[in-house]
Parts: structure tokens; sequence; C-alpha cells
């Protein structure tokens, strides 16, 4: 049972889905509460898997929550079905614009199976392959060109069905295999894309494509934090939209960094990772080379500092059950030594982290969520530092139960909401349900 005041906003069953995961969470500048998630279709599985883009806001705090609001989804069915997964949300506050950071990957491909490559050409054209392996390329228009630019009779609509002469002629997102008219596929890797929203979150625009801006070719996956960005505040990179992010590269091994815009989120930039250039257990590790799983830094979130500085929480599998730490002075580009906070017990799951806002007091005060057991995603735990993660004096576990993936906010009236997974029947995972909850400093600092 939950400790502080919860509901479910999204369970299974609601609005078509057999089942939700991976939430994600900001509060606007208009106070607007948006809560994202991936709506898995029919299973709660990852991709491979059919899985939507969704999102649900509420105006009140949390208290009541809008319509469930389907925002990207592709072709296909059930696990043959082609995925937007894994959201993470940030507001630029100078422009208003809301933007909600995904990865995607046609049918039959996840995070193991996607395959290096960017997906585009050197001029942000889609390549698609035939069956024999030719490539082609896919012009704005929808028109298809074959490998030396020559116009062919193929063309592909808006939601990825290729036509060869007015015929239907499969699908691009599809599975390998599925459609017996089955003509072009897109590469068979992973996509990272962006919607944005200039109305707080009521309409939202068609994805774009962030490969050709961040992805390397030797990398394979690529993938949002998830949960939520952040825009700087101080110094001369005040302004700058950042991302987390993670990869893998060609060996399929995993490494995280951050992805910044210092224009609006009109160009991206991918930095270095922590991995690059870290000393671990006597070796120089990069994120292009690593080669086993203990050096993984995975799904990843970040704050700033009143410094100026960037505080990094990394996801990891080195095997102290402990959440890894890092520092940049750079805005995120390049990143100092990888150390693990003792304090921050875990049992290899994504975190939250959020930066309060300053009270006036001289206290730089951060909450941090995650299941704070070394075994198993029980124990849902809050925990509240007043020197800026140093220490963590303050916690209070929220979920005694099962407790997955979390995302934490604080609220227009100063409360903290928390957004979180939960199964209370674990011989069914379809069964789990997301929990809204909100809680005060106070609550968290009493005894």
């Amino acid at each position: 049972m939950p400790n502080i005041q919860a509901e479910a906003i999204y369970y299974p069953d609601l609005a078509g889905s057999k089942a939700y995961r991976i939430p994600s969470m900001i509060t606007t500048t208009k106070g607007t509460v948006i809560a994202g998630i991936d709506a898995r279709i029919v299973d709660q599985t990852d991709n491979p898997n059919k899985i939507d883009v969704t999102i649900r806001r509420s105006e009140d705090n949390g208290k009541t929550w809008g319509p469930v609001q389907k925002l990207v989804a592709y072709a296909g069915e059930g696990l043959d079905g082609a995925a937007a997964i894994d959201t993470s949300l940030l507001q630029d506050k100078e422009t208003g614009t809301i933007f909600m950071l995904f990865m995607h990957t046609p049918g039959g491909i996840g995070l193991w199976a996607s395959e290096p490559g960017i997906g585009f050409d050197s001029e942000g054209r889609r390549k698609l392959y035939d069956k024999e392996g030719n490539v082609y390329f896919l012009a704005e228009s929808g028109r298809v060109l074959d490998s030396k630019n020559n116009e062919t009779d193929y063309s592909v609509d808006e939601e990825g069905y290729v036509f060869q002469n007015g015929e239907t002629k499969g699908n691009i997102f599809f599975k390998k295999g599925v459609d017996p008219n089955e003509s072009l596929l897109e590469a068979r890797t992973s996509f990272l894309q962006v919607i944005q929203s200039e109305d707080d979150g009521l309409t939202w625009s068609k994805p774009r494509e962030l490969n050709p801006m961040v992805k390397q070719e030797w990398m394979r996956f690529i993938g949002s934090g998830p949960g939520c960005g952040i825009q700087l505040t101080t110094g001369e990179k005040a302004g700058r939209l950042v991302f987390p992010i993670y990869f893998s590269n060609e060996a399929g091994k995993l490494s995280c960094a951050c992805m910044y815009s210092d224009d609006h989120g009109v160009t991206w930039k991918l930095g270095e990772s922590p991995n690059d250039g870290r000393e671990l257990d006597g070796e120089i590790l990069s994120a292009k080379t690593i080669s086993e799983e203990k050096q993984y830094l995975t799904e990843s979130q970040v704050i700033e500092l009143p410094t100026g500085e960037l505080r990094y929480y990394l996801r990891n599998h080195y095997g102290l059950q402990r959440t890894a730490v890092t520092t940049s002075t750079d805005g995120g580009e390049t990143w100092g030594e990888v150390t693990f906070d003792d304090a921050l017990i875990d049992p290899i799951c994504q975190s939250s982290v959020v930066l309060y806002p300053d009270l006036g007091d001289g206290k730089v005060r951060v909450l941090f969520s995650n299941p704070a057991d070394e075994k198993t995603r029980i124990k849902g735990t809050v925990r509240l530092s007043e020197d800026g993660g140093k220490t963590w004096p303050y916690s209070k576990v929220v979920e005694d139960g099962y407790f997955g993936y979390s995302c934490l906010t604080v609220l227009k009236n100063g409360e903290v909401g928390i957004l979180y997974e939960r199964v209370e029947d674990y011989s069914d995972w379809n069964k789990m349900d997301i929990q809204f909850g909100t809680f005060t400093l106070d609550w968290l600092k009493s005894e």
C-alpha cells in the first residue's frame, strides 16, 4: 500500500491499452502537470511491441486528470508492431515550448536487435531497403529515389505505407516478413525522436528525427533518459536545454550521455559520455569500445546546481548496487570522475532526481526517488538532500511493495508529485498500474 495519498492514473485496459509503463512528468510554467507514459497495447513487455506515446494532463496539481491523449502511434499490431517508447519531458521556459523525447523502433526490433547505423543519408533522407538489401532514399514529398537518385514508382505516405503504381506494398515500419506484399523497410535500428507542444500540452507536433544530429553510425540502440530533461539557468550556458539519453555500441554495450540544444530545440548536439576517459578497475574506457556489462552506464537523470554545475545520476551494472554520480562544469559536454553514492541503494533500476526551488535560506534541496533495495524493485523511497546531494539525511518510503520506474516533479503549490510503477500481483505483470501521489517537504522531514 502507498504511504502517501496516491491513485492509479494509468491502469490495465484504460483507453484500449492492456498495459502501461515508464512514467515521465513535468510541471509546466502554467502549473499544468503533464504525465507521460508508454501505452503498451497488448502486453507490458518492452519493444519489440506495439507501444504508443501517451499523456494525461492535470490543471489542479494532480487532483483530477484529463483524458488520455495518444500522441504518437506507429503501424503494426501487437508484439509485431512498431514502437514509440520511453518518454522524457522538458519545457523551454523562455519560449514556452514543451518537448517530449522518445525512441522509435520498427516492428521486430528492440534494444538488443537494433543494428548499427543512423538510418539516414548525409542529406537527412530516410534510408529504405528492399528484400535484396538495395538502398533507397525517402524524399520529404513521399517520393522514393533509388541509390543513384533516380525517381522510382514507389511512394510512402505519412503512416509509412508503401505504394507502387497505386498498389499497397507493405509498410516501412512493419516487422520484416509479416506482410506478403512487403517491398521497402526502414533501417532495423533505433530512432531518437522528439515532438513539441506550443499550447501547454493540448496539441503536439509530428515527430522530428534526431538521429542525424546526435546518433553515430557505430551506435545500435539509442533512447531517452527516461523521465525529464532540464533547462540551464546560470552562467554562460543559461537557456541550454539538456536531455539525458543512453545508447549502445557495436558490441551492444551501454553508455549514457546528455544531448543539448542552445537554439531552443532547433538543433541538438550529443555531449561526451561519462564512460569516455573513465578509469575503472585500471582500464581507461570509452563508450565506443566498452566490452563488459560492469562498465554499463544506462538510464540517467540530471540536475543543475546553483553553481551551474550539473549533477548526473546514473543507473549502472557495476555490482555495488548504488547509483553512480558524476559532475559537469561545462553544461553536460564533458564529465568528471564517476563515483558511487553509498546512500543511494539501488537494485539496478531507473531513478528520478529533481532540484527543489530555492527557498531563500541557502539550502540546495534535491529530491531523489527509486526502489531502495539491493536485490528487488521494492521499497519505493524518496530522499531529500539539503546540501546539493552531498548527504541525504531525510527519507521516507512511499510504497512498501513493488516500486519500479518513477518520476518526480515540484508542483505549483510547492508540494512534490511522484509518478511510479506499482504491481500488487507478481503473478501477472500486465496488472501493473501507474500511481500518482503527492507529499510535502514537511512530511518527508517528519519523524
